[in-house]
C-alpha cells in the first residue's frame, strides 16, 4: 500500500510542476490588469515596475535616466490595462500630462517590452523586439493617447 501511494505522489508531483511550468513565466503580472503601477494595501506598497520580471528588461533597454523618468518622475498613473496578451499602463509628469508622458506594454507570452516616451514635441520607442510596429494597433493606440484616460 505504501509503494502505491508514494508512486501515485510522484505521479501528482509530475504532473502538478508541469501545470506550474505551463503557467509560469509571466503570468503572475496578470493579477495587476486593473491596478495602479503603484499599488498600496494599507501600510504595503507594491511597485509594478519594480517586478524583476518588468524591472530587469527595463534596464537593459533604457537608459538610467529614462528608467528614473518612467518609474519615478511620470508620478501620475493610469490603471494597467490588459489588452490580448499584453498588459499596458501610461504615466506622466504632474501638471505637464499633455506633453510629457511613456507608455509600457509588456507581452505576457514572450516578456518582450515596449516603450513609448514623449517630451515635448519629441516621440521615442524603445523595444526589446525590433520595432514597436510588432505590437497590435489597439495597444499602440493605448500607449499613443493619454488624453483617452
Amino acid at each position: 500500500m505504501k509503494r502505491k501511494n508514494l508512486i501515485t505522489l510522484a505521479l501528482l508531483l509530475i504532473v502538478f510542476s508541469g501545470s506550474v511550468a505551463a503557467q509560469g513565466g509571466l503570468g503572475n503580472l496578470r493579477n495587476w490588469a486593473g491596478r495602479y503601477p503603484t499599488h498600496k494595501t494599507g501600510r504595503v506598497t507594491r511597485r509594478f515596475f519594480q517586478l524583476p520580471d518588468v524591472r530587469r528588461p527595463l534596464l537593459t533597454l533604457l537608459s538610467r535616466a529614462d528608467f528614473n523618468l518612467l518609474t519615478r518622475t511620470y508620478s501620475v498613473e493610469t490603471p494597467i490595462k490588459r489588452i490580448g496578451d499584453f498588459l499596458a499602463v501610461r504615466v506622466c509628469r504632474p501638471h505637464d500630462c499633455d506633453t510629457d508622458q511613456a507608455g509600457f506594454a509588456i507581452n505576457l507570452r514572450t516578456g518582450f517590452v515596449y516603450v513609448r516616451m514623449q517630451e515635448g514635441q519629441t516621440t521615442r520607442w524603445f523595444s526589446t523586439r525590433d520595432t514597436y510596429k510588432e505590437l497590435p494597433q489597439s495597444v499602440q493606440e493605448f500607449l499613443n493617447d493619454f488624453s483617452a484616460t
